[in-house]
């Protein structure tokens, strides 16, 4: 399965959601590998696992993989629910994304920062 077909078996709102993340990352990282690993769109950076989305039963999430980095973002991520490398959020209207385009744009330049540099490996 790849991830255009994880995300094209979505309801409508939650397949709009997830490709407006998708094109964001693409827009932000047009060389950034996408993959299905954590059974996940997984895309890799550098060859180093950036983040990657899903959809659950009750919300949907993006996972920064070096979670390390979210602490920057404390302040703007108040209201979210987070998880240790997880924002979940139910539906992304601008506010919302706005924050989440913020945070992709600030962890690919600064991932060699992350305690996980050199670490993070797709799981396939």
């Amino acid at each position: 399965m790849s991830a255009q077909d994880y995300i094209k078996d979505l309801d409508s709102s939650r397949k709009k959601a997830l490709n407006i993340l998708r094109k964001a990352i693409f827009d932000l990282y047009p060389d950034i590998e996408e993959t299905m690993g954590y059974k996940m769109p997984t895309y890799l950076y550098k060859g180093q696992t950036l983040c990657a989305m899903a959809s659950q039963k009750n919300y949907m999430a993006l996972y920064i993989m070096p979670y390390d980095l979210l602490d920057n973002f404390a302040e703007e991520l108040k209201g979210f629910d987070c998880g240790k490398s997880c924002i979940r959020f139910e539906s992304l209207e601008r506010g919302k994304i706005d924050i989440l385009i913020q945070i992709l744009e600030f962890v690919g330049p600064n991932y060699s920062n992350s305690k996980f540099f050199g670490k993070m490996n797709p799981k396939r």
